[in-house]
C-alpha cells in the first residue's frame, strides 16, 4: 500500500511540475497584445489595458490571472512599441507564472484604408512553485500515522526562468481584420529540471472579425447600432479550441455572447464531447475608457464542480487632442 502511495505521489509531482496552461481569456480582444503582437499600437493612441480572471470558482485554488499591457503608436515611422506584464497562479503548490514581454509592431500601408501589420514579442517568463504545500511519498513512508506530518528529504529547484518568443501578422481591410499568430516559437523548456525537459509546444492562433453598421441611414453617432461577429481558433499540439460569437454595440452599451468548443469537428477520446463554455459579456465603451465583465457558464462534464468563471477588463486611451479625424488605418475591433 505504501509503495502504491509513493508511486502515485511521484506521478502527481511530475505532472504538476511538467505541464501548465497558457493564460485563458474570454475577453481576448481586451488584451490585444497577448492575443497577437501585431495589435501593438493598433488603436493609434497610447493604450493601457488590464484584465483579471478568476477561473473555476468552485475548484479550490484553481486559476487566477492578472494581465496588464501598454502600447504606443509612432505613426510617423509606422512602428509601435508595447509591454505585457502578467501573473497567473494555480494549484495547491501555488504555481506562479510571471510574464514580462516587450512588444514591437510595424505597419505596411497597402492603401488608404488597408494595412498589413507585423508583430514580435521577446521576453522573460518565470515560474515559481511552493513545494512546501505539496505532499511527497517519503513523508507518507516516514510518518508514524501515514499522514505526511514530517518534512520531506527531497530537494527541488523553486524557480524556472526562460526566454519566450511570439510573432504575428494582422491584415486590416477597412473594418474587417484577419490575424494569425504563433506563441512559444523557440519552444522553451519550462521544466524545473534540465533532465527530463518539458518543451512548450508552439501555439497557433487565427482570428477574424468585422465591425458592421446595422442602421446605415442613421447619421447621429449615439443612435448607431453595430454588430461585430468574431471567430478565434487556437491549436497547440493535439488540443484545439474555437471561440465564436459577437458583440452588439449601441451608444456606450456593449453586450456579447460566446461559445467555446468544437463538438462536431473533433473529440479527443470516445465519450468526451469537446464542449467547454457559454460566455455572457456586458460593458460600457466610450471613446477613451472601456470596462467589461464576462461570466463563463461551464457546459462540459465539469459543470457541477467548477461553478463558472469571472473576468473583468478595463482599458484607457490617451489620444492626441487636436486630431481632426481618426487614422484611416486604425484597426477597428471591439473595445473588449
Amino acid at each position: 500500500m505504501k509503495k502504491t502511495l509513493l508511486l502515485l505521489c511521484c506521478l502527481f509531482s511530475l505532472v504538476s511540475i511538467s505541464f501548465s496552461q497558457d493564460i485563458q481569456l474570454t475577453q481576448f480582444y481586451a488584451s490585444p497584445l497577448y492575443l497577437n503582437p501585431a495589435f501593438t499600437g493598433s488603436s493609434g493612441c497610447t493604450r493601457l489595458s488590464f484584465a483579471y480572471r478568476n477561473q473555476w470558482t468552485g475548484v479550490s485554488k484553481a486559476y487566477s490571472t492578472s494581465l496588464f499591457s501598454i502600447d504606443h503608436a509612432l505613426q510617423k515611422n509606422n512602428i509601435a512599441i508595447g509591454l505585457i506584464a502578467g501573473e497567473d497562479q494555480a494549484g495547491t503548490g501555488n504555481l506562479k507564472t510571471t510574464v514580462v514581454t516587450p512588444s514591437f509592431a510595424y505597419q505596411l500601408n497597402l492603401s488608404r484604408t488597408n494595412a498589413l501589420r507585423f508583430g514580435l514579442q521577446t521576453g522573460a517568463v518565470m515560474k515559481k512553485l511552493n513545494f512546501n504545500n505539496l505532499l511527497f511519498g517519503d513523508q507518507l513512508l516516514r510518518s508514524e500515522k501515514g499522514g505526511g506530518d514530517v518534512t520531506t528529504i527531497e530537494t527541488f529547484p523553486h524557480t524556472k526562468t526562460y526566454l519566450d518568443i511570439n510573432a504575428g501578422l494582422l491584415l486590416n481591410l477597412n473594418k474587417t481584420w484577419i490575424g494569425v499568430s504563433a506563441s512559444h516559437i523557440n519552444r522553451p523548456n519550462e521544466s524545473f529540471y534540465y533532465n527530463p525537459t518539458s518543451n512548450i509546444p508552439i501555439k497557433y492562433s487565427a482570428h477574424i472579425g468585422s465591425n458592421i453598421l446595422l442602421n446605415k441611414d442613421e447619421k447621429y453617432a449615439p443612435a448607431q447600432k453595430f454588430i461585430a461577429p468574431i471567430i478565434h481558433y487556437k491549436h497547440q499540439q493535439k488540443f484545439d479550441q474555437l471561440d465564436v460569437g459577437f458583440y452588439y454595440t449601441q451608444s456606450v452599451l456593449n453586450i456579447g455572447l460566446w461559445y467555446r468548443g468544437i463538438p462536431v469537428l473533433k473529440s479527443y477520446k470516445s465519450g468526451y464531447s469537446n464542449n467547454d463554455a457559454l460566455s455572457l459579456i456586458i460593458g460600457i465603451a466610450t471613446r477613451k475608457f472601456n470596462i467589461g465583465y464576462s461570466y463563463d457558464i461551464t457546459i462540459s462534464n465539469l459543470s457541477q464542480n467548477t461553478k463558472g468563471s469571472h473576468e473583468i477588463s478595463m482599458s484607457y486611451q490617451f489620444c492626441p487632442q487636436k486630431k481632426k479625424k481618426p487614422n484611416p488605418r486604425v484597426v477597428y475591433c471591439p473595445k473588449f
